[in-house]
This record gives structure tokens, sequence and C-alpha cells, in this order.
């Protein structure tokens, strides 16, 4: 991301060059905030009674923002503030799309915290990975970044019997087909690890093939199923998970299973929903905790300061503090929670955290 300050500590302006950054914005533009930027937008002259569609420059209240994974835009909706007189758009309710590479000006009424611009300045991409699941039935090709695992593509799989002639021939096109646009996945998302799973041979003739096309680093492992029921199994394998740790989706299932092992050996080592993990978090007692990135940007207000007090209070503690999006592999566990758990550096009883206020 690039920074700089603007005219006054109460303007930023910023470049977002990756879909991390996007996300990162997202998560600290507030209700009120405004926002300097180009949009397009039907609009009349007086002399005129049919509408036109120009670019425009606005200065926009911002009333709630979201993300869109894999499409590098993030929404921004308000109202508009300031704009050409002549159109008559003030007091408008205005969309704008947040591109990658494109300069914005963000003014928020009081100053910029030094806490906010050096997590702007800190955002980045955190890599990305390609898995790949096949079997003899079908297989599944899907994409992980620090934000989510996405599915690109998956489909069933035909090849005839063992004592059919043309089997052979029809595994060699499989493979050079599959392996054809699993190189151009990795172009085109800069994935720098491949991951290839499977029960049987396959995935060891797709990785040669590969190897032999690209010189990635592809990692081979053996799973019961091809297909999305494969990429979930390659997802939970500490093999994997060590592999990936850079990725916060891929960390906040090592935190998850640690939770569930707590729940079920020593339910006092942990937390779970707002108000208990708020209340731990006010202890200093979290030593790692995920949390669902809506809350952090929820339209409620009162679940909103919670939320971003519970972070406050973990990063000032040194706790862990991993935010996930939707697309999460934690996320239905974590919405069962409550949206966001916790594991505590020592034994609270649960009635106290339930009972804590300060």
């Amino acid at each position: 991301m690039k920074l700089e300050i603007g005219q006054g500590k109460n303007q930023i302006i910023v470049t977002p060059e990756s879909e991390e950054d996007l996300w990162n914005l997202m998560l600290i533009l507030r209700k009120g905030d405004y926002i300097y930027t180009r949009v397009l937008r039907d609009v009349s002259t007086k002399n005129s009674k049919s509408k036109e569609r120009k670019p425009i420059d606005i200065k926009l209240r911002i009333e709630n923002t979201e993300f869109q994974p894999l499409t590098g835009k993030l929404r921004i909706f308000g109202v508009i503030e300031e704009g050409p007189e002549r159109f008559g758009v003030k007091g408008r309710h205005q969309s704008a799309y947040i591109s990658l590479g494109q300069q914005i000006i963000l003014e928020r009424e009081e100053e910029w915290d030094e806490k906010t611009i050096n997590k702007l300045k800190s955002s980045g991409p955190k890599g990305r990975g390609l898995i790949v699941a096949i079997d003899y039935d079908e297989y599944a090709i899907s994409l992980i970044t620090s934000l989510g695992v996405y599915n690109i593509e998956s489909n069933s799989i035909y090849i005839s019997g063992k004592d059919d002639p043309n089997r052979e021939n029809e595994i060699d096109s499989l493979i050079n087909d599959l392996a054809n646009r699993i190189i151009n996945y990795l172009s085109k998302e800069k994935a720098n690890v491949l991951i290839i799973a499977g029960p049987g041979k396959l995935k060891d003739e797709l990785s040669e093939k590969i190897k032999s096309m690209t010189n990635i680093k592809i990692i081979i492992d053996n799973v019961s199923n091809g297909g999305i029921a494969g990429i979930n199994e390659v997802l939970r394998r500490k093999s994997i998970i060590d592999v990936l740790k850079e990725f916060s989706s891929i960390k906040s299932q090592e935190i998850l299973d640690e939770f569930m092992m707590y729940a079920s050996e020593d339910r006092d080592m942990i937390a779970y929903t707002l108000n208990e993990v708020y209340n731990a978090a006010k202890l200093g007692a979290i030593d790692k905790v995920v949390i669902l990135d809506k809350l952090i940007y929820s339209i409620d207000d009162n679940e909103r300061l919670i939320a971003e007090k519970i972070i406050e209070y973990a990063e000032k503690t040194r706790a862990e503090v991993i935010i996930v999006t939707e697309d999460s592999i934690v996320y239905p566990m974590l919405s069962n929670f409550g949206g966001v758990i916790a594991i505590l550096r020592y034994k609270i009883p649960k009635d106290s955290l339930k009972n804590y206020s300060n």
C-alpha cells in the first residue's frame, strides 16, 4: 500500500496495490469518513433533458463498504458531500468502486492515528497458493490467499476401464490439459506454491508434467478423495498447515483446532462470543484470537465497537490476532461461536467471563 499524508493530519492519500490492501482499507474505514474519488454517474445539464454518463470528481461521506474478493475492487457506498454544482449531485447516494493502482484521498473528522497509518503502510500481499485434488473420478482446483480459499474449477473425470486400449491416451490427454490450465492459473493468480493431492498415481503424473513446464515449488500429498472433498482434506492436514502458516486463513484453522481441543478437555482455557472474548481481552488474558471481519465493519455500532476493542486490547498485550473473511475455511465453525474465539493465557472460569464488567 502506498501512503502519504495529505493536507493536514486528517487526510491521507493511499494507493492500494493488492487485494489485501483493499481488504485492510475496508477494515479501517468508518461510517462518516470521507473519500475523494472519481466516479461514473448519469447526469443531466440544465439545457438537456437526457442524461449522459460522465466521470465526475466527488467527495463521498461513507455509509458502508463491501470487499469483493478476486475482483480487485472495493465498493464504497455513501452520500455525495461535494461535486460539480452544474450536475446537482450533492446529497445524492453514490457507489464508488476502488480498484488496484487507483489513488484516493481519505479524510476523517479527527486525525488519523499512528496505529491505523502503520497498519496501512505494512499492508501487502502475503502470498498465494494453488491446491489441486485429483482422483480417477473428479478434480478440483482452488486458490488459497491470506483472505480465504476460493474454488476456481472443479469437474468430473471420465476415463475408460483398465482393459480399454484407449485408457492411457485418455490419461495423457487429461494430464496435459490439466497441466496447461494449472500453469495458466499459477501465472494469472501469481501463486508461489502448488499443492497436488489425491489417493492414486494421477497426482504424481500431474506433478511430473508440471515440473517439466515450470520451476514452481510443488508439494505432493496423499488424501482420500479428489474434488472439493479432497481440497477440504488437504486444508486440514498438519503437514500442509505447517507449510502455509503465512496465510492467516490457514493459521486460523490451526487455532480453531487448538480451541476445539480445549473445548473438550479444559473449557476454562477458551472464550467465545463477543461478550466473553471482550471481557477476557480487558483482563489481558488472550493469547490468540480469531475474529470475523464482518464484526469489525458491522452496521451495528455496539457490535463494531466491541470487536474493535477486542483487537485493540489483544494487540496491546501482544496476543496473536487473526482476522478472517467469510471465505475462510473456518467461517462455518466460527459463526457457530458468535464470530470470535480466543485461547487464553491462563484459566478463567466461564461464569467469571460472562459476569465480568469494568
